[in-house]
């Protein structure tokens, strides 16, 4: 994962700002009752990162973000964030501006699948405003934490085993997504270099 210093969302500045919200602040204290403080902790230590999000290799592709903010956001941790969720859907998606010239890594849209009352929205994550980039960066990690706390409270459950098999359904979702996702970049540059 990248240094942290220069992004908009920093793990530091969330766990600070959770803990001020009435509504969040029970995310942050369950999970410092199991596993301690969050406080001076970076993100790659806690267990969810360990256990589960670093599980989700990102690497041989980029991702991105919407103009203008390709360096204010971690793209690599957003991307681990939607593809861990067990709460949204998404595909990746080859950019179009890639495809067209099919150079170097394949550069990734994800699509993220947003159900709200009125129905369901797809955004690509070039749609999407820094705001909203910053604030999905916030619920995927309070989700995160909060299956954290429910597979600590349900150590040695059944709900622990069945946490545990989404979580590894989740994974290899992933895996296939990227294989395909891979085999897809694969068949441009040769579209291309037969051009």
């Amino acid at each position: 994962m990248k240094e942290e210093n220069n992004y908009l969302f920093k793990f530091e500045d969330f766990v600070k700002e959770t803990l001020a919200e009435e509504e969040h602040r029970e995310t942050i204290l369950n999970y410092g009752k199991y596993y301690g403080s969050l406080e001076g902790v970076a993100l790659e230590d806690t267990e969810f990162y360990k256990n589960y999000l670093s599980k989700f290799d990102v690497s041989g592709m980029r991702i991105v973000g919407p103009d203008g903010s390709e360096d204010d956001f971690d793209y690599e941790l957003f991307t681990r964030l939607v593809v861990a969720s067990l709460s949204s859907e998404y595909e990746l998606r080859l950019d179009d501006r890639w495809k067209a010239s099919p150079k170097g890594v394949p550069v990734v849209d994800i699509c993220l699948f947003v159900k709200a009352e009125a129905g369901s929205t797809q955004r690509l994550s070039t749609a999407l405003l820094p705001y909203h980039v910053y604030k999905l960066h916030s619920i995927y990690m309070r989700e995160q934490m909060d299956l954290s706390v429910m597979l600590a409270e349900e150590n040695g459950d059944e709900g622990e085993d069945s946490l545990n098999e989404d979580r590894l359904k989740q994974l290899k979702k992933y895996e296939e997504r990227k294989k395909q996702l891979f085999e897809e970049a694969k068949w441009y540059s040769l579209l291309v270099s037969d051009e």
